[in-house]
């Protein structure tokens, strides 16, 4: 017979389960014609089912109450979010319908309320810590097949290599899967990232273990090369940070030698790789089809050449011209070909800021119209009708500066307590490996936008 700890164990993993079957699906509509519609609904309304269940658990069940600084201002964020989903001093009229509103404030409030209720359980955190990773771990192989599938069926069909994976098909924006919208660039981006860094973090606990060493490293490598052909900057900017921070860091029982080896296996071939994808895809294309491929689906000026002379229609003149040309295309495919020139060529080099600082700046000037007060969950979607790409200004136009100070605080909390379990604690010197996987994954969820606390 299963005794009270387990019962209650259960229930926290199904309620985790059920809320995180929620995630980008928000009830759109009540039509139960399908048994697939049935079950997209009962998804939907996961987070309705279980703030009640969770508020009765905590109260009358787990009944552990205490005021710990984090939860604090995570419950001030959302009260912010709550008082700008009541105050409309613009009269926007989408307070008119407030359902969506309400779901949102509903689901922060259950994952508070879930969080809050397990924060003292260590171990029952490291286990929904390992769930939350299979899951992603799920979601993220799924598309990256997808993304991969779509880059050899292109070398396939079109004799044509894609430079790299920013603008693939399989994460357009109007692309489906299950009735929602696919992972884009960046969200798929941050959940390879965080199979990368928990597979990372395995290589600090491998003991003369020289096999499992050898696959780790290459799983990490391709996992590497994925991201640098995805091309978020935020994600290769860490990349970069996280290569020097394992260079001169002291982690665990690693020496130098065996950091500097690491490193130019899981840095440095990917990136080398990476920048090299094209050129070496089709030399290996022309080889293999013992026939020349022609790039971007243009012919080259040899071949105008070759066929213009058998048909003897040129007169010297022409033909002359078109070998300068050719010289010129030959010069230019050698610059082409050179590393350097390949990496001016990357989108995260680009000075744009993708249209963010224009958002950003919108924002800001939004939110002093009604004197920092917020406009209620999700306002970016109604009033800048985009995704203001930031956690901060997120919570600066929908909770104003209560939640605004509060996700603030949080921040420079959760920073400092970083802090001391790295340079006090030396956690990268224990055996604390799912410490050491959240310390290095904080600042991705930092750099994130707000769809982290907005669930």
């Amino acid at each position: 017979m299963l005794n009270k700890s387990t019962l209650e164990k259960y229930f926290l993993i199904g309620s985790f389960l059920y809320l995180v079957s929620a995630i980008n699906n928000p009830v759109i509509s009540t039509d139960l014609t399908s048994l697939y519609k049935i079950i997209t609904f009962f998804r939907a309304i996961a987070p309705y089912v279980l703030l009640p269940i969770l508020i009765f658990y905590l109260i009358f069940i787990n009944k552990n109450f205490k005021i710990e600084w984090i939860y604090l201002f995570f419950l001030i964020y959302i009260l912010g979010l709550f008082i700008g989903y009541l105050i409309n001093p613009l009269g926007f009229s989408y307070h008119i319908n407030s359902q969506d509103q309400i779901y949102w404030l509903v689901c922060n409030s259950t994952v508070f309320l879930y969080f809050y209720t397990i924060r003292d359980k260590k171990d029952f955190n490291i286990l929904i810590l390992k769930i939350f990773i299979f899951l992603i771990a799920v979601i993220s192989i799924k598309f990256l097949i997808d993304v991969y599938i779509e880059f050899f069926v292109e070398i396939h069909n079109r004799d044509r290599v894609i430079n790299f994976f920013y603008n693939i098909y399989s994460m357009s924006p109007n692309r489906l899967f299950l009735e929602q919208p696919v992972p884009r660039s960046s969200g798929l981006s941050r959940m390879t990232i965080l199979l990368f860094l928990f597979l990372y973090v395995q290589l600090f606990f491998v003991k003369k273990k020289k096999y499992k060493t050898i696959i780790y490293i290459i799983i990490i490598g391709f996992l590497a090369f994925t991201l640098f052909n995805l091309q978020n900057r935020v994600t290769v900017f860490f990349i970069l940070v996280l290569f020097f921070f394992s260079i001169f860091f002291k982690i665990s029982n690693f020496s130098f030698k065996r950091k500097i080896i690491y490193t130019f296996l899981i840095f440095l071939i990917p990136f080398v790789m990476h920048l090299n994808i094209q050129q070496a895809t089709l030399k290996v294309l022309k080889i293999v089809k013992a026939e020349k491929i022609e790039i971007n689906e243009k012919n080259t000026e040899a071949e105008m050449i070759e066929a213009l002379t058998k048909k003897k229609k040129m007169n010297d003149e022409k033909l002359k011209d078109l070998y300068e040309k050719r010289e010129k295309l030959k010069k230019q495919q050698i610059e082409d070909n050179k590393a350097i020139n390949r990496l001016k060529k990357q989108r995260l080099l680009l000075k744009s800021s993708t249209g963010r600082k224009e958002l950003w700046e919108r924002t800001l000037k939004i939110s002093t119209l009604n004197n920092f007060i917020g406009y209620g969950p999700q306002a970016d979607r109604a009033i800048l009708k985009e995704n203001v790409s930031s956690l901060y200004f997120y919570s600066l136009l929908c909770g104003g500066a209560i939640s605004f100070i509060a996700i603030f605080f949080i921040t420079i909390i959760l920073f400092f307590k970083s802090i001391k379990m790295v340079f006090i604690n030396n956690i990268f010197k224990s055996q604390e490996l799912f410490t050491c996987f959240s310390i290095l994954f904080f600042p991705q969820t930092e750099c994130s936008n707000q769809h982290h606390l907005k669930f």
